[in-house]
């Protein structure tokens, strides 16, 4: 007899098969969506070090002061400290921020001309 059609061990095989290959897609999905936020919270840090760069160089020399802020409504806080040196002041810059439901810091440092 030539019979056509798959038997039951080749479907369920197959559809083995397949559920690996689901369970692997959504196990990478995971992965990728942890690594975009984390890198969103890193890009908002980047960008609050950057603003305080940009006010503490539009200070004068003379009146440039460490200090520390937080932004309330977005979870970030950022502490700045300086070292006056001969032509420039060192400006290091630390942002905490929540990045998947953890606590990071982030440094910063520049040095601006005085």
């Amino acid at each position: 007899m030539n019979q056509r059609g798959y038997t039951i061990v080749e479907l369920l095989v197959a559809v083995m098969i397949f559920s690996v290959g689901l369970l692997a897609m959504a196990g990478s999905a995971s992965v990728i969506m942890s690594t975009l936020t984390s890198t969103q919270s890193r890009t908002i840090a980047a960008s609050v070090a950057e603003s305080r760069f940009e006010r503490v160089r539009a200070t004068p020399c003379a009146a440039r002061v460490a200090g520390s802020a937080a932004a309330v409504s977005r979870g970030i806080s950022e502490a700045w400290t300086l070292d006056h040196l001969a032509r420039a002041d060192d400006v290091t810059v630390n942002v905490t921020f929540l990045s998947n439901r953890r606590q990071r810091t982030e440094t910063f440092r520049s040095f601006l001309p005085c």
